[in-house]
């Protein structure tokens, strides 16, 4: 049996998607797999998506030693689900650099690591390279293609690469969404964000050590960035100030603006931002000139 996981404190719209579609794949191909997400699902899955037809385990059953491993939308040792047998991954997919060579000579050709704008665009690819593009399912051409909108922030991050949009439009031929599909989706997000802010922002944190510092970063992706800030800026900076981290830093893309709102209250940490990607600082609250992911800051950190 083949178990495709993910990450093992949460698990995004990216890694569901490239789970969820990949398991199909497979199964067109008469290869059992299952999907185990032993973290809850971040706000990028919203209600809507949760109702649609796909099922997925967050138990593993049975001796982790007698079952082979697929990762998705995650590279990094130490960071995907717990249970996972190191020398059982048969393949790997990821769009983050830092781990190719690692990966490169424990696979081979299996392991998938690109620089691309999302994950779900290289299971795309998979569908196309096995000549099964026209048998994936509604859901999964949904979920892969609703996948490409999140993480490349409507193909407007700097991320994207012309391989995300091809995916897009091909994978629109296969969906049943709604035509307003993008601004629906992108709201629910925010709604969700919205009614629960220190949950989401709980969710969507990232620890890091980068040049030697740490970081504690938070990202949230709303419609509107500016209103959930201003209504929530005191629990944005006790949630900051309770990570106990100097470097600690709410990015919130606001997709309908085209550029990001962050929030800091250290002051060489706001120099920093401001040198590495143009931040204009008013007090604790800061606007850059563009939309940013938080993969892309940190890697000028």
């Amino acid at each position: 049996m083949i178990i495709i996981t993910a990450g093992e404190k949460y698990n995004d719209i990216d890694a569901l998607a490239c789970a969820i579609a990949y398991r199909k794949l497979l199964e067109l191909r008469n290869i059992p797999a299952k999907v185990i997400f032993p973290g809850p699902l971040n706000e990028s899955v919203t209600n809507t998506v949760k109702k649609w037809d796909f099922t997925l385990d967050t138990t593993l059953e049975g001796d982790p030693n007698n079952l082979n491993y697929i990762l998705v939308d995650v590279s990094e040792p130490g960071h995907f689900a717990k249970f996972v047998v190191l020398d059982n991954v048969i393949e790997v997919f990821d769009h983050r650099h830092g781990f190719e060579e690692y990966w490169k000579e424990k696979l081979g050709d299996k392991a998938h690591i690109q620089l691309i704008g999302a994950c779900a665009t290289l299971i795309w690819e998979e569908f196309k390279k096995a000549g099964l593009e026209d048998r994936i399912n509604a859901v999964s051409a949904n979920l892969l293609y609703t996948a490409i909108l999140s993480n490349t922030l409507n193909l407007q991050a700097q991320i994207t690469s012309p391989r995300d949009k091809q995916a897009v439009d091909e994978l629109i031929e296969h969906t049943d969404l709604p035509k307003n599909w993008r601004r629906i989706y992108f709201d629910e997000v925010s709604k969700g964000i919205m009614a629960d802010p220190v949950g989401s922002m709980t969710n969507d944190t990232k620890i890091l050590d980068i040049n030697g510092a740490q970081y504690t970063i938070i990202q949230l992706e709303l419609w509107d960035s500016r209103k959930f800030i201003e209504n929530n800026y005191d629990t944005i900076v006790k949630v900051i100030n309770d990570s106990k981290v100097a470097n600690a830093f709410l990015t919130s893309p606001s997709i309908s603006q085209g550029f990001n709102y962050l929030v800091a209250i250290n002051d060489s940490l706001k120099d920093k931002l401001k040198s590495c990607i143009e931040v204009d600082w008013d007090g604790n609250i800061g606007r850059t000139k563009k939309l940013w992911l938080r993969k892309e800051i940190m890697r000028l950190l």
